[in-house]
């Protein structure tokens, strides 16, 4: 249906959505702002909005329709798992494997969230190591982005692990 790109204190952000919601998030998103880059419809206008507010430390959850039709399976499971984790706090990945049932799934838990298409909106940024170190985020600048947005939650991020 449509995208909207704009600045962030983390860099070029897109939003992507289809008729039935929110479908792709880029973090870092290559090219340049532009009036091609204007949302083409409310729900565009209202996401970028909800992401500026939370960006500025100004809403801690999101009312945005979702498309999920793309996700399946277990990744599936393991986002709409991690839309339940509330602003501030992190779970670890073997804790989000236990949760599902499956407790020696922690790696499987960290492939499906590496392919997290709506980083921020699906909150795969609150997923940390057992120790609390930040392993791999796959959105824009890696670790540093995932550092900035627990910080932005209230968390303590020293070097590469929450402290």
């Amino acid at each position: 249906m449509g995208f909207t790109r704009f600045d962030s204190p983390i860099g070029t952000i897109e939003i992507r959505c289809t008729s039935d919601g929110i479908s792709q998030v880029t973090l870092g998103a290559p090219g340049n702002i532009s009036p091609a880059s204007t949302p083409s419809s409310p729900m565009l206008v209202d996401a970028a909005r909800q992401m500026k507010e939370y960006l500025n430390h100004k809403r801690t959850t999101f009312d945005l329709p979702l498309d999920w039709s793309t996700i399946r399976g277990f990744q599936r499971e393991v986002l709409q798992m991690a839309c339940k984790i509330p602003f501030g706090q992190v779970f670890t990945y073997r804790r989000m494997a236990e949760m599902m049932g499956k407790p020696t799934a922690s790696r499987a838990v960290g492939g499906a969230l590496g392919r997290n298409p709506m980083p921020i909106l699906i909150p795969c940024h609150r997923i940390v190591g057992a120790d609390g170190s930040l392993t791999g985020y796959s959105a824009a600048n890696g670790i540093i982005t995932k550092a900035w947005l627990l910080t932005l939650e209230d968390h303590t991020v020293v070097g590469k692990k929450l402290v």
